[in-house]
């Protein structure tokens, strides 16, 4: 009982901290800061992490906005009505997601294989069940780098990179950034743990637009663009914001360390970056090196912003989607759609939910 309550003490002097901050800042007063925080919480059940995080303390927003962020029981209430959880679960499964968007033509990173010890296939139909039939596969493929995804994982829980090094007739792999290789069976007895993933998804490592690997080199900085489908049968576009991965990881997720920056709709324009946390640190440039951020032009805005709508499209029971969009040299790709994508993405743009469930 006493751990928990200086816990709750703990909490109440950050945020109260973080006000006063904000107030000696210029924005409103902490006294204002909390009794619309009393307010928000009583309206839509979003507490002061989520105020602090959205940036409500700025003078310039209007307080109908302020309410208009849905909680987190009042976005997945509104999240049902679009998209039904037996729909939501073709997006869920990696396998079943990159099968429906191949069979209907659109571009995602080249499919290698399921990587699973009793179902496990290769793109040709070859057995891939075990390290020796991983080692085959690998061996016969003209590559140098690929990657492995859970079949039911998010946030870049155990997604790996590694490079493959030719030596001869042998064939080792080495991580990014490592020194040394290692064997393919011992990567996948440490590294992969097929029999308590569910399984995992190969694919061929995708290479990004340079102008979007000048953001962070060592992950592929992605798009992440909110479409619905609106009451007029039309697929908008209604926010989106580049996820940038931090220095040295292969990530660009907000939740692994990543920071994320808004894009203007119709130019396509980047805005100044940040953590995601409560303390909504701001970054106009990278924080590890520095790389420029805040209004770069991304290369096939328009190009990337049509393809999501087009994948939402082919999906008639999905009313919304969070789309994740690589840039390539020659064009965006799909990385993987997400029916239920975190309601922070809104608060990162300006952007209150409930104005995007009222389309």
């Amino acid at each position: 009982m006493a751990k928990t309550s200086r816990s709750i003490l703990d909490k109440v002097r950050f945020y109260v901290g973080l006000s006063l901050q904000r107030q000696r800042e210029g924005h409103i007063t902490a006294l204002r800061q909390a009794a619309e925080m009393f307010a928000i919480f009583a309206l839509t059940g979003n507490g002061p992490g989520f105020y602090h995080m959205a940036g409500f303390w700025r003078r310039d927003i209007p307080w109908q906005d302020k309410r208009g962020h849905l909680g987190a029981s009042g976005y997945q209430k509104r999240l049902g009505k679009l998209n039904p959880l037996d729909y939501r679960k073709i997006t869920q499964n990696k396998l079943s997601e990159k099968s429906m968007l191949q069979l209907l033509g659109f571009p995602t990173p080249r499919f290698l294989g399921y990587l699973h010890p009793v179902h496990g296939r290769t793109h040709t139909g070859a057995p891939l069940r075990n390290s020796g039939d991983l080692s085959g596969l690998l061996s016969s493929e003209q590559l140098d780098r690929v990657c492995f995804k859970l079949i039911e994982g998010w946030a870049g829980r155990k997604f790996e990179v590694v490079d493959i090094i030719r030596h001869g007739n042998e064939v080792k792999l080495r991580r990014p950034g490592d020194q040394s290789t290692v064997e393919i069976a011992d990567f996948y007895r440490t590294r992969l743990d097929v029999e308590k993933t569910g399984g995992m998804l190969i694919e061929a490592y995708l290479y990004q637009h340079p102008d979007l690997a000048a953001f962070n080199p060592s992950s592929v900085n992605t798009l992440r663009i909110w479409v619905v489908h609106c009451r007029d049968g039309q697929m908008r576009t209604i926010l989106a914001y580049l996820r940038i991965g931090r220095a040295g990881s292969i990530v660009d997720n907000q939740s692994s360390g990543g920071i994320v920056a808004p894009i203007h709709l119709d130019t396509g324009v980047t805005g100044c970056a940040m953590d995601g946390l409560p303390t909504r640190e701001l970054f106009p440039s990278h924080p590890d090196h520095e790389a420029p951020i805040e209004g770069r032009k991304l290369p096939f805005w328009n190009e990337a912003r049509s393809l999501a709508e087009r994948c939402l499209a082919a999906f008639p029971n999905l009313g919304f989607a969070g789309m994740d969009i690589a840039v390539t040299e020659n064009g965006p790709v799909v990385v993987e759609m997400n029916a239920s994508p975190d309601r922070e993405g809104a608060a990162f743009t300006g952007t209150p939910t409930k104005q995007i469930f009222c389309r």
